[in-house]
């Protein structure tokens, strides 16, 4: 049994400690989860070095989320959960980088028997990402038009399959006509690509109709060129920045048009919504996961012990998928 355990604040590459054989004891109120697959995100690097929202008390755990199966219950624990499948919340509270981890009863939740354990691993994050994005903060409706950009990444792919179950109308921004050219086959409804007078061809695409509401992962101007083609009163969501710069909305378009800006973090609503509306949630995103509705490339799975390996990979440019540690 080996865990990926983050002795100190910085490089990741320099600072991540590969231990064998860890404590696995079982207390009250935690179960033994053995990992079937759990995803490398970005928001995991940024963690190790500090730079994050969440700030690791070390030594730290590092994995953000993942599935399993439970093999082991605490005493006075439900027995029955020892064999089913579940998601472990991404909270931070446990590391998924493991063969087999301890986990708290409520850091996780029971979930199907059926799919890809790859696909249900990234549930956690990303499709819940763009499930919180899309129905949190406007009440959409079939035929409504939304924009995003960084539409070619994971959780750009959730909104894009969401949009599409929901009836939504979606233009997307990409940087490279190559990932346009994916998104169009993906069933967007209209792509632009990043570069000069972007806003104008958003408008020039959309033909007369407007956004009723902007999702931004990026940070950069691509979120003020698709806030120009936004409804008067119309809201921008910002759930990552890549570049770390703020978002990056015109002041006319935020005075004179009254546009709203907000702020999306999953550790938020992981911490407030009832219990009731979590486990519904995963559940229910689970199964959309499990059947092939939603889907993220995954472009390469690598052992616990090859996490260096991974984490170049998982760093290189040009990737058009997931990286995950699987057995």
């Amino acid at each position: 049994m080996s865990q990926l355990i983050l002795r100190q604040i910085g490089s990741i590459d320099e600072n991540v400690d590969l231990v064998k054989d860890p404590d696995l004891s079982v207390g009250p109120d935690e179960v033994l989860v053995e990992i079937e697959a759990a995803p490398i995100n970005p928001v995991d690097f940024m963690l190790a070095a500090g730079t994050y929202g969440y700030q690791a008390q070390v030594p730290f755990g590092l994995g953000s989320e993942g599935v399993g199966r439970v093999v082991e219950v605490g005493a006075g624990g439900n027995k029955s959960l020892v064999g089913h499948r579940v998601l472990i919340v991404p909270n931070y509270e446990q590391g998924t980088w493991s063969d087999r981890v301890v986990v708290a009863v409520k850091n996780v939740v029971t979930i199907t028997e059926d799919g890809d354990p790859r696909q249900l691993a990234m549930v956690g994050v990303n499709l819940l990402t763009a499930h919180l994005a899309l129905t949190k903060y406007v009440d959409l409706e079939a035929g409504d038009w939304i924009g995003f950009n960084l539409a070619n990444s994971g959780v750009g792919n959730y909104i894009l399959g969401l949009a599409k179950l929901a009836g939504l109308k979606t233009l997307a921004v990409v940087r490279r006509e190559e990932a346009a050219e994916k998104l169009r086959v993906a069933g967007a409804d209209l792509v632009v690509v990043d570069g000069n007078e972007l806003g104008e061809r958003i408008g020039k695409a959309l033909d007369g109709e407007s956004l009723k509401l902007v999702l931004d992962g990026t940070g950069d101007a691509t979120v003020g060129a698709l806030a120009q083609a936004a409804e008067f009163g119309g809201t921008v969501v910002s759930y990552s920045s890549v570049t770390g710069q703020p978002v990056q909305v015109g002041l006319g378009d935020t005075i004179y048009r009254q546009l709203s800006v907000r702020g999306l973090w999953i550790v938020n609503w992981l911490g407030n919504a009832p219990r009731e509306e979590l486990e519904q949630t995963f559940r229910e995103l689970a199964e959309l996961a499990a059947e092939g509705v939603v889907s993220s490339e995954v472009e390469a799975s690598y052992q616990v012990a090859d996490y260096l390996q991974a984490f170049e990979h998982a760093r290189r440019p040009g990737r058009t998928g997931k990286v995950l540690f699987q057995p």
